[in-house]
């Protein structure tokens, strides 16, 4: 079975700047032989998260207690392999759609507390932003902040953007930064199922966390100890 990457484009319009470098990535990624899906956020209503993470009890577990447009994309999430977002610049940071889905999302990250692996974790991701300021450093950067917070895995030059709108398919530098996050997210992917990677999160080993703790700390002494005191070796196997 082909790897799967999916597409979310998190604008109302389907013929704006982040929907054509959102094209433009898909169809970079197909020529390496996988298979792309487009999810349109606007195209449904999805219920905004109401927080029940924070319930005495458990609640909060894939795929999240809705059924609406919001649990069919949690189900595409957790069956792709990649995950290109595109969002339009809405205040410094992405479309309401986006967040709710982000929010939305945690079901998937918080299976760790049902004893399995964040079903985020391992999946390659990678985002595009199109808005007329600075603000879309700032939104790819929360996007990518909360997906590597859920497990995902960001390879490099995983980003693209542009300030120009409906013409963003003619900004060459934009549209040659979309082709290769198709590239780079479709290359990624198929380099960790190659390897069959999975499970990356490190398990909750405190008697490993001491051992690390006390050697951090022998280490911090014996720089303390050297002369001059702005001398550092970082040699650890001394």
């Amino acid at each position: 079975m082909k790897p799967k990457i999916i597409g979310i484009l998190a604008s109302p319009s389907l013929t704006g700047g982040s929907a054509q470098l959102l094209y433009a990535a898909l169809k970079s990624a197909q020529s390496q032989n996988v298979s792309t899906e487009l999810i349109h956020l606007y195209s449904k209503e999805i219920k905004p998260c109401i927080g029940c993470i924070t319930d005495g009890e458990p609640n909060c577990k894939f795929p999240c207690i809705f059924e609406d447009y919001g649990k069919e994309i949690l189900i595409k999430i957790n069956d792709s392999d990649g995950i290109i977002f595109a969002t339009p610049v809405y205040w410094y940071n992405v479309s309401s759609m986006l967040k709710v889905l982000l929010e939305r999302m945690t079901s998937l990250e918080h299976m760790i507390v049902f004893g399995q692996q964040s079903y985020l974790e391992g999946k390659v991701v990678a985002a595009i932003a199109v808005g007329a300021d600075s603000g879309v450093m700032s939104t790819i950067s929360y996007i990518l902040t909360t997906l590597n917070s859920m497990g995902a895995i960001i390879p490099p030059w995983s980003m693209a953007y542009s300030h120009k709108a409906k013409q963003s398919l003619y900004d060459d530098k934009a549209l040659m930064d979309a082709i290769n996050v198709g590239l780079l997210v479709a290359k990624t992917v198929k380099m960790f199922k190659q390897n069959e990677i999975s499970e990356l999160r490190y398990e909750n080993n405190f008697e490993y966390l001491k051992e690390i703790r006390n050697f951090v700390e022998k280490y911090i002494q014996t720089l303390q100890e050297k002369t001059p005191q702005y001398y550092f070796s970082f040699d650890f196997a001394e």
